[in-house]
């Protein structure tokens, strides 16, 4: 069968870029909505006298909903076009990020929160889906990258806010102020519905299919794919919570720093992420997949291990290294938007991407746990390394059993 680009024969760059930063706004904001709930965590606790495990379950259900919400995200996307579906799966995680400030209860906060992690997982397979689709194949890689890029922002975005909101209210109070900013990304929503449309190829009426979405990306031509792509996607982003989840409490109560150091840290971080999406995507397109996932996860955890390793008193050797390894986490994944959408064809692009990535992380939702405990027995550095270098050992394995997808032309 011929394929051809999926984007308009001729390119509408106008309507590109708005696709371009309607993405990125989107995914920034949600980034600035996901990362509040773990710095707003302790004042929750506090003020609806939550116990650290029920903060813990909170935390959990939000990212078992989100892989979920990914696969009935993806597979809408596909039956129902990806603008659409994006309008109503933003609108609808900023409504459930707005009703977390008005939690009275854990149980309410639960209820939230697990909506909350739908709606966000239902995200990311619609908008990849549809960045993909217009941006050009040589260039797919920078693109979604540029996308992801915006997460840094509102990581930067959510520390700012934490530190404002907890230096002009009490802590009982700022968390709720934190999570009523989350309705902004509703206007991200109003904006796309009036300024965006799909591709044409997606939009165009297709021949019936003889399989449903999920029994074709399981069928014997995309088995491989679905698979090999969901155990790579569980095991990178188990390395990456790895640190993330834990690095300011190592820094806390192992390395014994105080809250506006392990800040200065979690800064360094954020500014290596941002250049890590961005350079990324550059150096995912020029190399390839394969090369270059190795490259960023092997960096991830060798950088990760010396972070560990380098004594707490040399202080800018530590912020160096802080921000390698920002850049590193957020290098690798830069390209997983453009690989999971390459894998699959226009007819299960959504679906096959919503599986691949969110069920992955869905599973690797648990690394956080294990870490935990095995941090009882081996203390919580060496359960961070050990997590970190097997995962990493996986991860590295199946991106090599995937074929190379750069450049792919979609159809």
């Amino acid at each position: 069968m011929t394929t051809t680009s999926t984007a308009p024969t001729t390119p509408d760059r106008s309507l590109v870029r708005r696709v371009t930063w309607a993405t990125w706004s989107g995914w920034g904001l949600d980034g600035f909505t996901n990362q509040m709930f773990p710095l707003a965590l302790s004042g929750i606790i506090a003020t609806l006298g939550l116990t650290t495990a029920q903060g813990g379950i909170a935390t959990s259900s939000a990212l078992i909903a989100s892989a979920l919400g990914g696969v009935v995200g993806g597979r809408l996307a596909d039956r129902f076009g990806r603008v659409q579906v994006l309008v109503l799966v933003i609108s609808a995680y900023a409504l459930f990020t707005g009703l977390t400030a008005t939690a009275q209860n854990y149980e309410q906060l639960l209820l939230w929160r697990t909506l909350e992690g739908f709606f966000f997982g239902a995200e990311w397979p619609v908008g990849a889906a549809l960045m993909a689709e217009y941006a050009a194949p040589e260039r797919r890689g920078r693109a979604l990258a540029w996308i992801q890029s915006a997460w840094a922002v509102g990581w930067g975005l959510a520390n700012l806010a934490y530190v404002l909101s907890n230096a002009w209210l009490p802590e009982t109070v700022a968390w709720r102020a934190m999570f009523a900013v989350g309705i902004l990304p509703a206007v991200v929503a109003l904006l796309i519905r009036r300024n965006l449309r799909d591709v044409p190829t997606v939009r165009a009426p297709r021949q019936p299919r003889e399989k449903g979405a999920f029994a074709e990306l399981f069928a014997a031509r995309l088995r491989k794919y679905t698979v090999l792509g969901t155990l790579f996607g569980a095991t990178g982003l188990a390395s990456t919570y790895a640190l993330q989840t834990w690095i300011p409490l190592y820094l806390k109560e192992e390395r014994g720093l105080s809250v506006s150091s392990t800040a200065m840290y979690i800064w360094f971080m954020i500014v290596g992420n941002w250049f890590g999406y961005v350079l990324g995507g550059h150096v995912h397109d020029r190399i390839g997949r394969r090369w270059a996932f190795t490259l960023f996860y092997l960096g991830t955890a060798v950088f990760g291990f010396l972070f560990m390793a380098v004594p707490v008193k040399a202080l800018w050797y530590n912020l160096l290294l802080a921000l390698i390894v920002g850049f590193f986490v957020s290098a690798q994944a830069s390209g997983k938007g453009a690989l999971f959408t390459e894998l699959f064809p226009a007819r299960v692009r959504g679906t096959g991407a919503g599986i691949t990535y969110n069920v992955g992380r869905g599973v690797a939702a648990f690394s956080p746990a294990l870490i935990g405990w095995a941090s009882a027995g081996i203390g919580l550095g060496s359960a961070i390394v050990t997590v970190l270098m097997i995962c990493t050992a996986l991860t590295v394995l199946f991106i090599w059993l995937l074929p190379e997808t750069k450049g792919r032309v979609l159809d």
